[in-house]
């Protein structure tokens, strides 16, 4: 078995992640085979990843760096790193142009290789495959897709006896009665920026998209705008829910590992996240830990909706120094063998039509859902640019900081998006 090269990148050593896959800024991508190649993901997706690299390893014998970030710290230096030349020859992306490192704002500056005729493009989910497209050319390769909800302990749950709520009258009642015992209902750790979106993406899959599913479309047309819309509604219930109890205290203050260690520990029954970070909160939880998954409700319809998307995606740099085996390792990435692989170390709901994987009871809890249509988009994948995304970051920590109001959030994430 081969050594693997692994850097885990945090805090200021960004310099790690930017060295560690060097490149020339006026290289054109390598056609010639060579043995080796450079990779780079975020920490939520490290296990699989690793474990298909090494997989792949002793397939070829190629020698296989691997780099891991953040999300957050990953996005930002990802963009900076393809300008300068030094990025990794495949690389995690989102789908969409919501974030920095998004397609649509990574292949605005054409640092992406199209792969549109790789054999795995037909396969790719079609609720969501063209949210990794711009003029329908595919430049990401999915693994898995992804969902917005509510990630719980089951023995906290069984401990306190409580019933999963399934309206917001019921949420609210739900917090009362989870904090009388002496917990709360919902850990948040917002001092991680990307963290601030999620009960909102939630929230406004029932008080926006449940009634108008085209909401960005009428954004991008300048038809709409999110001061006075439905977006207004779910700040004003994330705010609720704050008053209610269901958070911890000092929110700003706890980052999102501190989060998921309020879960582990019995002190929170759950966390509202994005299925990509599960197997991050599985395996860090003691052992035996079980997890369940429900929809967070943003109205008394009594249906509630999950934003649903693209989750971990891959693309090639159009400037690889190893192109010819970044090619091969995605195009690898997409076969059954690969599947199997990622799905064992990390477990996920398979974004190719034509994979099979067995789910374990949150994830089929998801699949349900989005099976039976119980779905809205995922806001930021169906944005133009990355500034109103940061907009609400700012944004959210400003609301619970007293610094802003609802109306001024909205605001700023108008004037983002215009621009």
């Amino acid at each position: 078995m081969k050594p693997r090269h692994i850097a885990a990148v945090a805090g200021v050593a960004v310099v790690a992640l930017g060295l560690s896959a060097c490149s020339s800024a006026s290289n054109p991508g390598s056609t010639e085979p060579s043995d080796s190649l450079t990779i780079a993901t975020t920490s939520n997706n490290q296990a699989p990843m690793e474990a298909v690299v090494e997989a792949y390893e002793e397939k070829t014998g190629l020698d296989i760096n691997l780099t891991v970030a953040d999300t957050g710290q990953f996005q930002t230096t990802i963009r900076t790193q393809l300008s300068s030349g030094t990025a990794p020859d495949v690389f995690t992306v989102w789908a969409g142009g919501g974030n920095p490192g998004a397609i649509d704002v990574l292949q605005g500056a054409g640092y992406l290789t199209d792969l549109s005729d790789r054999d795995w493009v037909d396969t790719v989910d079609p609720g969501t495959a063209e949210t990794l497209q711009i003029d329908g050319n595919t430049y990401g390769l999915p693994s898995k897709l992804d969902a917005v909800g509510t990630i719980y302990n089951t023995a906290t749950l069984d401990e306190l006896g409580l019933e999963i709520p399934t309206t917001y009258s019921e949420l609210l009642a739900y917090c009362g009665d989870v904090a009388a015992a002496g917990k709360v209902a919902f850990a948040l750790g917002i001092q991680t920026e990307w963290v601030t979106q999620l009960i909102p993406y939630a929230l406004v899959a029932s008080t926006v998209y449940a009634d108008d599913p085209d909401f960005d479309a009428q954004l991008t047309d300048g038809e709409a705008t999110f001061e006075g819309s439905g977006w207004a509604d779910a700040f004003v219930k994330y705010l609720e829910m704050s008053e209610a109890g269901c958070f911890n205290d000092d929110p700003l203050g706890t980052d999102v590992t501190a989060s998921y260690n309020l879960v582990h520990s019995g002190q929170a029954v759950g966390v509202v996240q994005v299925l990509a970070s599960y197997p991050q909160i599985s395996s860090t939880a003691p052992e035996g830990s079980e997890f369940g998954f429900f929809a967070l409700p943003g109205d008394d319809s009594g249906t509630t909706s999950i934003p649903r998307g693209i989750g971990v995606s891959f693309a090639v740099n159009e400037n690889a120094t190893n192109k010819v085996n970044a090619l091969d390792f995605v195009d690898w990435l997409a076969t059954p063998e690969a599947t199997t692989i990622w799905f064992e170390a990390a477990p996920g709901i398979p974004a190719l039509t034509d994979a099979t994987v067995e789910l374990d009871p949150v994830m089929q809890t998801a699949a349900d859902l989005i099976a039976e249509g119980d779905t809205a988009p995922m806001p930021d994948q169906g944005w133009p640019n990355a500034k109103a995304q940061s907009a609400l970051f700012i944004g959210v920590q400003q609301l619970f900081s007293g610094q802003s109001d609802v109306d001024g959030v909205l605001r700023s994430m108008d004037e983002a998006f215009a621009g």
